[in-house]
């Protein structure tokens, strides 16, 4: 003859399983956390969703006024910018004179030319040493 399987112990017993709502409960009034009232659903009937403040108090708590700083770029040079203009021209020119049959064959090869030099010229600009050990970083 076999036992009988004993019954299931109801939740919350202290012979087994716990009320993990319950349980729940007590850790977080033990930490002194509140839970946060449920927001309405949006089905519920007379309530709107209403658009967020775009002026937050809390936003205006975190931030206060600050307003980052514009960097300050030092203006670029004549060179640079000559040698820029050769790179992104001289690819222009050279793809405008392989897809248009009105632009001569000798003008692809100027521009081809023309980007390769300003290539060149922009990594001949490129200091050989890092005298900044920072990478540039600044706080």
């Amino acid at each position: 003859m076999s036992t009988p399987a004993p019954e299931p112990e109801e939740a919350g017993d202290e012979g087994g399983r716990r009320d993990f709502d319950e349980e729940f409960a007590r850790i977080v009034d033990a930490e002194g956390i509140a839970p946060r009232p449920e927001a309405p659903s949006a089905s519920a009937p007379g309530i709107r969703d209403e658009p967020e403040d775009p002026e937050d108090p809390e936003d205006e708590v975190l931030l206060g006024d600050f307003e980052p700083p514009d960097p300050d770029l030092p203006p670029a040079s004549d060179f640079a910018v000559w040698s820029w203009t050769a790179l992104i021209g001289g690819v222009l020119l050279a793809l405008l004179a392989a897809v248009l049959d009105s632009i001569p064959t000798w003008a692809g090869a100027l521009g081809g030319i023309a980007a390769v030099g300003g290539l060149v010229a922009l990594i001949a600009r490129v200091p050989p040493d890092r005298s900044d050990p920072t990478d540039g970083a600044q706080v």
